[in-house]
């Protein structure tokens, strides 16, 4: 086993100064533990680059803190509490379910019994379950009534259960949406039992079970806290269903259409006469799945609290497969995907607060570092963000949490199969990739499936993400990647002694261009991979009233993602959504009718899906991937262009530009973008070095750029799998700069920042940061220009 004793979070990425900011620790073992606030400069330990690097800051919050064990109580389900009206003597219940994991199994899922709708805790009460078998199973009190039949996974039955407590008779029916010819037929159960419901205060449960309710210190981060849920289900619930009468098979086909009440000659809505008056209660998952509230049109209005955001806007029992937009069909959406491995919030209670000093601290990446005197360690980070309007630089660094979060917490170096033959090596695993595999309870990344095998679409920043931290180093790079990468670009900013603030995309997406408006330059870091289409509208608007952008990386813009509103009422960006749909470099892929997120309605995918290529930001777009090693570019005859050869100055034209590096060796490598006029590069955009014709048969073409498979798809010979440089100019005075390439910013701290990136990378933002539009470009660059005009200049370096 892989214990991290220390774990932790904040409760915010971003913080102003003046206001407070809070961190939930975890810590299981040691007695206490000492926390400090420190400026990150370097999180790479590498011994060929400056080492790792953290300032100590000065805080009132600095000191040791009594340690104490926090759990996350992972898993999705939803619950409604107790009241009179769930103490039934009779009931039937009912629902369609889609189950992934019906069965226990003592390798894969190992989860017991799973709940399904249950007012059952300890012995007492009464609940629907799949049992260890994979067998519907009703409980009454100690019984259990099965069908003695395994359900089939990843296909819709309906399942109910009715007692009549006069007489003593249960019937349980089990059946299968589609029957297959030589599939037996599955008769309801029925028997009579001697019993009397015994009831207790156990809240009514969606998905899941009460295991126990106590007061323990472990319990309070439970959801509502003290009551312990077990049995969490895997896959889908539609149409949950509670009567107080022991209905009959008639009755309860008519209990499907729901309660909603106003039923008339003219308009068919809800049972009516006695079948009404026996409702208790009658979830409607398709109402309301842009919140996290299971709406009961029952008479009783007993919403359910979902807790850990399980996956709405899935298709239901009854989708057509003629409308794949929710919103036109929200009925045919009835479905709720439960997980037992979702996690929202781990609802910890905060162990340390710092309030920000209102002047004296600088716009930084921070984090509060977590000790033992046992040895443990773990870094929280965060970030110190001006005020709109109080900014203390012209130039910002625009932090890519959004992709922070969609890689946060990844297992794919512990669960995809084929992760040696991705990266083209064994790969070396962190003591975050081994803890994360035995704690699913801290959720996973964007990349990861679930347990069931189904991807996993939301990620929320409530919780310790152990990726985002200095010091780790990530299987496909075997070197810092996102945040730990992002800190290369960190340590040659202080190092070359610039001044610029901080602030993140989540910033972006909620405050807009105002967060932009007032930077002569914005620098993105290394891997803005995953954006919200707000972030996107202000990058556009602030380029084309004349802002400048220093693109520093590859792979952006590129998934759509969306920040979850039903959470805004606790803080900004605390979930995000991202749906893998038809095309693009993907883990998993979502089924068909489940591309729309379900937080904001809006398609999701590629950008370049929707319409918005990526090269039409910063003129340039993602060509191909690969993870053995790192290459170089070369200049090319557009780097003489007058428009652009400033940026030059103090290189040779011949020289190899980043033929070194702390990522792969060299500048140019992981993942690749290149300028491409009919894919949305301005066709005024200058390529002005690439490493064309220097990759390994590990680099690949990005399969939207292609049909079909076929032979020559790799770096050896595919013109198209190449990095480009690119440069042009927006109105106004502005423009972009794009080095392409993940792996460039390992090359900036190489020597001590003594190099031909560091040269290139300053004279661009000397310029780029520089007051006032940038100088005109000469008369003569002034013409009509067709995009298929333009020719790459890499595919003749190529040559």
């Amino acid at each position: 086993m892989c214990a991290m004793r220390l774990t932790g979070y904040a409760e915010k990425f971003s913080v102003h100064p003046g206001d407070k900011i809070k961190f939930y620790v975890n810590c299981d073992g040691p007695a206490e533990f000492k926390a400090e606030v420190v400026q990150m400069i370097n999180g790479d330990t590498n011994p060929r680059g400056p080492g790792f690097i953290e300032k100590p800051i000065a805080a009132a919050c600095n000191g040791t803190y009594k340690g104490r064990k926090q759990i996350i109580h992972g898993g999705s389900y939803g619950y409604a509490g107790d009241a009179p009206q769930f103490h039934v003597e009779s009931f039937t219940l009912q629902c369609w379910v889609w189950p992934t994991t019906p069965k226990t199994h003592p390798r894969y899922w190992k989860h017991g019994a799973q709940g399904l709708v249950t007012k059952w805790s300890q012995g007492k009460g009464y609940g629907l379950f799949l049992n260890e078998e994979g067998q519907v199973e009703l409980r009454i009190n100690g019984h259990k009534i099965t069908t003695g039949v395994p359900i089939r996974d990843h296909a819709w039955h309906f399942v109910a259960a009715s007692f009549d407590a006069a007489t003593g008779e249960v019937v349980l029916y089990h059946e299968p949406q589609i029957v297959y010819a030589l599939d037996p037929v599955i008769e309801p159960v029925k028997t009579v039992i001697k019993t009397k419901v015994e009831h207790s205060a156990a809240p009514v449960a969606l998905a899941a079970y009460v295991d126990k309710m106590d007061e323990s210190p472990l319990a309070k981060s439970s959801l509502p806290a003290g009551v312990w849920f077990t049995g969490k289900y895997n896959g889908k619930i539609d149409s949950p269903r509670i009567c107080n009468k022991a209905l009959s098979r008639f009755e309860i086909e008519q209990m499907k259409a729901g309660a909603q009440p106003g039923l008339t000659e003219r308009r068919n809505s809800g049972p009516t006469g006695a079948l009404s008056e026996t409702v208790v209660a009658a979830w409607d998952f398709w109402d309301g799945i842009d919140t996290i509230v299971a709406k009961d049109n029952g008479p009783y209005r007993f919403d359910a609290q979902l807790v850990n955001c399980p996956t709405r806007a899935m298709t239901g029992y009854n989708w057509a497969g003629e409308n794949f937009d929710w919103k036109y069909a929200r009925k045919e959406y009835g479905a709720i995907h439960f997980h037992d491995d979702d996690v929202d919030n781990a609802r910890w209670e905060a162990d340390v607060e710092w309030s920000v000093p209102e002047e004296g601290i600088k716009s930084r990446f921070y984090a509060l570092k977590l000790t033992t005197s046992e040895g443990d360690e773990d870094y929280i980070p965060f970030w110190v963000v001006p005020r709109i309007g109080k900014e203390q630089s012209k130039i910002a660094v625009m932090v890519p949490t959004i992709s922070y979060m969609a890689y946060a917490n990844e297992h794919v170096a512990c669960n995809a199969g084929g992760a040696e033959l991705f990266v083209y090596r064994v790969p070396i695993m962190q003591q975050q990739n081994m803890f994360l595999a035995e704690h699913r309870e801290y959720g996973g990344s964007i990349y990861d499936t679930h347990t069931d095998g189904s991807g996993i679409c939301l990620s929320s920043r409530l919780r310790p993400i152990l990726s985002i931290r200095p010091k780790y180093d990530h299987f496909l790079a075997q070197a810092p990647w996102q945040y730990p990468a992002d800190l290369h670009l960190v340590y040659w900013l202080e190092t070359m002694g610039y001044e610029y603030d901080v602030f993140t995309d989540e910033d972006v997406t909620y405050d807009g261009l105002a967060r932009l408006e007032n930077y002569n330059v914005i620098i993105t870091g290394s891997h803005p991979e995953h954006n919200s289409g707000p972030q996107l509208d202000a990058l556009h608007n602030y380029t084309q009233r004349g802002g400048r952008l220093m693109y520093m990386g590859a792979d952006a813009w590129y998934w759509v993602h969306s920040y979850h509103p039903a959470y805004d009422g606790i803080g900004r960006g605390v979930i995000t959504e991202m749906r893998r749909c038809e095309s693009g470099i993907r883990t998993w892929r979502a089924d068909p009718g489940e591309y729309y997120h379900q937080g904001t309605g809006e398609l999701g995918g590629m950008w370049r899906f929707r319409g918005r290529y990526l090269h039409s930001v910063a003129g340039v777009g993602m060509s191909s991937e690969g993870f053995d090693i790192s290459s170089y570019f070369s200049r090319t005859p557009d780097s003489l262009d007058p428009r652009v050869s400033w940026a030059f100055e103090g290189i040779s034209y011949d020289e190899p530009l980043g033929n070194f590096g702390l990522v792969g060796g060299g500048a140019a490598g992981l993942e690749l973008d290149i300028v491409d006029t009919m894919l949305g590069s301005p066709p005024h955009t200058l390529a002005v070095a690439t490493s064309a014709g220097r990759h390994t048969e590990a680099y690949l073409l990005v399969m939207e750029d292609f049909g079909f498979n076929q032979q020559g798809l790799d770096g050896t010979v595919h013109p198209r799998v190449r990095a480009d440089i690119a440069y042009h100019e927006t109105p106004n005075g502005g423009a972009a700069f794009s080095f392409s390439s993940i792996a460039f910013c390992g090359s900036l701290p190489w020597n001590n920042c003594q190099n031909n990136i560091s040269t290139l990378v300053k004279n661009v933002l000397d310029r780029f940061s520089a007051d006032g539009p940038l100088p005109p470009p000469p008369a003569d660059a002034i013409r009509h220009r067709g995009r298929a005009d333009y020719e790459s200049p890499a595919l003749a370096q190529r040559g």
